[in-house]
């Protein structure tokens, strides 16, 4: 299942743009999921989210909404399911772009009306930021403290500049100490975009996406710096030929 949102970033319809929220953004994300789940009969079944940029805040936001909430909410009863989480240089540490809207505008030329809450959300050391920083590997640790509630977490960033700036480095791009770090060959539209299944930022994601259903994914040991950890094994395990259950992954 794909989801998108309105971040107000990047949008055509002025009459549609509203103010920033990542709570409110993750309780709708949620509501759809969980609608989606319900009317296919598949409620209990394990979710891996891969979500990009701005999207990964979202996701990550539900997580630590779902831990919060009382059982049988849409947000509890989604995030519950999360086993696990790609993230595509989503800017968890803010974004050295503090004119985020700029740089779209840039890249893009389609937008007409910038969410100022938004933008604020984006710079470095936000509040919301700051607090999600603190919440999100607070309840992943808990919830990897039993085996039946853990989360799998693989962090992508960048290494090709956008516009010619490095939208999210490294060390902005990751949770040591609660996942994978690892880099893709590719700016900060073209991560989470691939031209062929023969791309290999496509093998690459795709061989965590199948490590994630098996419950390969190691937690890192490290807490304190970004870690580069198995590119080699995972690339080439992504290099051959992967069928499961006749499942395709486009």
């Amino acid at each position: 299942m794909s989801f998108g949102y309105d971040s107000s970033i990047i949008h055509s319809d002025s009459a549609e743009v509203t103010q920033g929220s990542l709570d409110h953004e993750a309780r709708s994300l949620c509501s759809l999921v969980q609608e989606q789940r319900s009317s296919t009969d598949s409620s209990s079944r394990p979710i891996i989210l891969v979500a990009h940029s701005l999207g990964g805040l979202v996701c990550a936001t539900s997580i630590v909404l779902g831990d919060r909430n009382a059982q049988g909410d849409d947000v509890e009863a989604v995030a519950r399911n999360v086993t696990g989480m790609i993230f595509l240089g989503t800017p968890f540490a803010g974004s050295n772009a503090a004119k985020w809207g700029e740089l779209v505008r840039k890249i893009f030329n389609v937008v007409k009306k910038t969410d100022q809450n938004t933008l604020k959300t984006l710079k470095e050391n936000s509040h919301d930021l700051q607090e999600l920083g603190k919440a999100f590997p607070e309840v992943i640790r808990k919830r990897n403290s039993n085996a039946e509630s853990k989360v799998q977490i693989v962090f992508f960033f960048e290494t090709l500049d956008t516009g010619g700036i490095r939208i999210v480095e490294d060390k902005s791009a990751s949770h040591p100490g609660i996942g994978e770090t690892l880099p893709l060959r590719a700016n900060h539209i073209g991560i989470c975009k691939f031209d062929s299944r023969d791309n290999e930022g496509y093998k690459v994601v795709k061989a965590k996406i199948l490590q994630m259903m098996k419950g390969e994914v190691k937690e890192s040991n490290d807490k304190g710096s970004t870690v580069f950890n198995n590119y080699d094994k995972v690339y080439n395990q992504a290099a051959r030929d992967i069928n499961i259950n006749s499942q395709s992954f486009s």
